[in-house]
C-alpha cells in the first residue's frame, strides 16, 4: 500500500509539473486546444499567466526604463526687441524744412533710418540718414504741400524687413503764401503808385521782388523791398509812364522749388496833368522876389504839375505864377500835356538862384522872377507881374534889344526851318492853348523871343 501510494503522489507529481509547462506555453502563444477537466481544474488555482514559482525561490527583480534627466541650460542675458522713436516736429510752412528727430533704443552708431510721409494710398519714403552717438538721429524735409500729413521713421528701407517702426506723427503744415491787397481801378502818373499786401509767416527783412508780366510766360523786374516784422510790404510800381501792368510778388534768394508767388493784380497808371495849387510864402522866392515888386508873394501861386520829358517819361514840375493866372495855366497845360509836347525841366528860377541866364542855359521852362528884362536893363520884365512864362529855353532862343541871342547854347535853333523836338511854331499845341487863354506868342515879333508867351 506504502509503495502504490507513493508511486501515485509521484505520477501526480509528473502530471502537474506537465500542466505548469503547458499552461506556460499557452500563455506565450495561444493555441486553440482541448484541455482535460482535471488539468483545468488544477489551472483555476494559478493564474495562467503567472508563473509558477516554488516557496524557495526569489523573484527575479523587473527592470524599468526610466526617462533621462535634461541638463538644465546656462542662463543667457536676455536682449530686448529693436524700438525707434520719434519726437514731435514743430507746426511747419510750405517749403520749409520741417526738422524729425528720435533715436533708436539701443545706442548704435550708423543704423540707417528712413523717413516717411503718409499720402492718400501709400506711404512715401521722404528723407534717410543715420543714427549718431547714442543712437540718436536727425532728418528734415521740405514739405511743397500744406495739409496735416502723418510722418514716420524705421530702422530699414522697407517696412517688410524693417528692425522697427516709430508711431506715426501728424504734422501741419500751413499754407505759406503772400496776399496780395485790391489795387485802386487806376492811379495817376507820379502819385506813389505801389503793390501792398502781407507775407505769412512773416520773415522780417526779408526781400521780396515785385515782377511785370512782358508776355509768353516772361516776367521783369520792376522793383525790390523788405517785409516788416509783421510780413507787410510795399513795393512801388514804375509810375512814370502810363501803362496797365500784371504783376506779381515773389521772394527772393531761394531755389525755384521754394519760391512763394502771390496772386496776379492789375495796375492801370494814366497820364494826367494832375496840378496841385499852393500859397507862397516869401521863403520860397527868396532870389526872384524883393520889396518893390510890382506883386508880393501872398499874391502868387505855386503849380506841381505833370510834364512829358524829352526822354518820353512823365516828370513833376513846378511854376510861380499870379493867382489870377492859375485856372489859365492849368488850362492850357491840360491840353499841351495831353499832346505829349516835351519839356526839358520846369523849376521855379530860385533855384537857379534868381539868374535868368543861368536858367536858359538850363533849358529851363519858369513864369515869375521879378527883375529887369535881359538884354535892356531899363524895362521891367512881364515876368515880374507873374503872368508870362517861358518854355524850352534852349530850344526856343531869345533875341535880346542888344543884338545878342540868348542862351548862347541855342544858337542852333536860331533856323526854325530844322524842326525839332520841343521847338515852339505858330502851330504848336502849346502855342494854341496858351493862345486860346489870351496869350501872345514872342516868336512873332520881329526880335523873335521863341520862348515867351505874355497876356495880350
Amino acid at each position: 500500500m506504502k509503495w502504490r501510494a507513493f508511486g501515485a503522489a509521484l505520477t501526480a507529481v509528473v502530471v502537474v509539473s506537465g500542466a505548469l509547462a503547458a499552461g506556460a506555453q499557452a500563455a506565450d502563444v495561444p493555441t486553440p486546444s482541448t484541455v482535460e477537466p482535471s488539468t483545468s481544474t488544477q489551472l483555476s488555482e494559478t493564474p495562467a499567466s503567472t508563473p509558477a514559482v516554488t516557496p524557495s525561490e526569489t523573484p527575479p527583480t523587473t527592470m524599468v526604463d526610466e526617462p533621462t534627466p535634461t541638463p538644465t541650460p546656462t542662463p543667457t542675458p536676455t536682449v530686448s526687441a529693436w524700438s525707434i522713436t520719434m519726437d514731435q516736429p514743430a507746426t511747419s510752412w510750405e517749403d520749409r524744412p520741417i526738422v524729425f528727430t528720435g533715436k533708436v533704443n539701443r545706442p548704435v552708431v550708423g543704423m540707417y533710418i528712413t523717413l516717411w510721409q503718409r499720402v492718400p494710398g501709400a506711404w512715401v519714403r521722404r528723407a534717410a540718414t543715420r543714427t549718431a552717438e547714442g543712437g540718436v538721429y536727425q532728418l528734415s524735409y521740405t514739405a511743397p504741400t500744406p495739409g496735416t500729413w502723418p510722418f514716420r521713421t524705421m530702422i530699414g528701407v522697407e517696412e517688410a524687413t524693417a528692425h522697427a517702426i516709430s508711431p506715426s506723427r501728424n504734422v501741419p503744415i500751413q499754407d505759406r503764401r503772400i496776399v496780395l491787397n485790391a489795387p485802386a481801378a487806376w492811379y495817376a502818373t507820379l502819385t506813389g503808385v505801389s503793390v501792398t499786401g502781407r507775407m505769412t509767416p512773416a520773415e522780417p527783412g526779408k526781400e521780396l521782388a515785385l515782377q511785370g508780366y512782358l508776355g509768353s510766360g516772361k516776367w521783369g523786374l520792376l522793383s525790390i523791398a523788405k517785409m516788416d516784422a509783421k510780413g507787410n510790404f510795399r513795393l512801388r510800381v514804375p509810375d512814370d509812364v502810363p501803362a496797365t501792368r500784371t504783376v506779381r510778388v515773389v521772394t527772393r534768394y531761394v531755389s525755384q522749388s521754394a519760391m512763394e508767388y502771390s496772386g496776379l493784380a492789375r495796375i492801370v497808371v494814366k497820364a494826367v496833368l494832375n496840378p496841385k495849387v499852393y500859397a507862397v510864402s516869401a521863403s520860397m522866392v527868396p532870389y526872384t522876389y524883393r520889396s518893390g515888386c510890382p506883386v508880393r508873394p501872398t499874391q502868387l501861386r505855386l503849380i506841381a504839375l505833370n510834364y512829358w520829358g524829352f526822354d518820353r517819361r512823365v516828370h513833376r514840375g513846378e511854376l510861380i505864377v499870379r493867382d489870377a493866372a492859375v485856372r489859365k495855366m492849368i488850362a492850357a497845360w491840360t491840353t499841351t500835356f495831353a499832346s505829349r509836347f516835351p519839356i526839358r525841366q520846369m523849376r521855379r528860377v530860385d533855384r537857379f538862384g534868381g539868374s535868368d541866364i543861368k536858367s536858359m542855359a538850363a533849358d529851363n521852362t519858369s513864369a515869375f522872377n521879378c527883375r529887369r528884362v535881359t538884354g535892356n536893363p531899363y524895362a521891367l520884365s512881364p515876368h515880374s507881374y507873374g503872368w508870362a512864362i517861358d518854355i524850352n529855353t534852349v530850344e526856343n532862343p531869345y533875341l535880346a534889344a542888344n543884338g545878342v541871342w540868348y542862351p548862347s547854347n541855342g544858337l542852333s535853333y536860331r533856323n526854325r526851318g530844322n524842326v525839332r523836338p520841343g521847338m515852339l511854331f505858330s502851330g504848336s499845341t502849346a502855342t494854341k492853348a496858351l493862345a486860346n487863354q489870351g496869350y501872345f506868342w514872342g516868336g512873332r515879333w520881329r526880335s523873335p523871343d521863341y520862348q515867351h508867351f505874355q497876356p495880350r
